[in-house]
């Protein structure tokens, strides 16, 4: 399975867990960058909770520059003052933030075991295409209200996040165009076949390794 692929201007590059590089034109944008040592440097990174897996200080060093913006929710925040030159900008879900000329709004997400403001959802728009990454969620019911959705990044692990079905059904409730699975094969299982056979025809679901 391919690492990255391409949706209209959009160029979507997966790493370990739920990381992301996601690239338009110039704008460089990564996504709870974690165990990336080196790559392209970022405009801007988002991270949506404080998860090891999620928030990684030495990962976001490798990959900022000296106008970076790093949005993360208000948890993260505190983690990273003094130790990145980048500008941290905190958000709370409902939020939005306009950086580097993307604009983000933080939205909920939250389970039985991660309470609601510890983790935030990103939806933005890149290169003409609304982006939602989820982080760490269950099937909540706001995803149902999200707006115009062309590409969702979802979970599928179970035990932290989601399993297949109820991301297919997250997947369901969204009506992305596309959707990417991650969150899996490294801290939780989760199966991106399984979760593509459940979306049927919901959705294009694209399998990135």
């Amino acid at each position: 399975m391919p690492k990255s692929t391409t949706i209209g201007d959009v160029q979507f590059e997966r790493f370990i867990q739920s990381s992301f590089r996601i690239k338009s034109g110039d704008t460089v944008v990564y996504i709870d960058p974690h165990r990336i040592s080196q790559g392209e440097k970022a405009d801007l990174i988002l991270v949506t909770h404080e998860h090891f897996d999620h928030l990684d200080t030495e990962s976001i060093k490798a990959l900022e520059k000296d106008d970076t913006v790093i949005v993360v929710n208000a948890a993260c925040a505190g983690n990273l003052q003094g130790k990145v030159k980048g500008k941290v900008v905190s958000v709370q879900e409902g939020q939005t933030a306009s950086q580097k000329g993307v604009d983000i709004r933080a939205v909920p997400g939250y389970n039985n075991i991660h309470p609601r403001g510890f983790n935030v959802g990103f939806v933005f728009n890149l290169g003409g295409q609304a982006i939602y990454h989820a982080g760490d969620t269950g099937h909540v019911p706001e995803m149902a209200s999200l707006g115009s959705i062309d590409v969702a990044l979802l979970p599928i692990g179970g035990t932290y996040t989601m399993d297949e079905r109820e991301a297919a059904e997250a997947v369901k409730a969204i009506k992305p165009k596309v959707a990417i699975p991650m969150h899996y094969g490294y801290a939780t299982g989760g199966d991106p076949q399984k979760f593509a056979s459940q979306v049927g025809a919901a959705a294009q679901v694209v399998v990135l390794d």
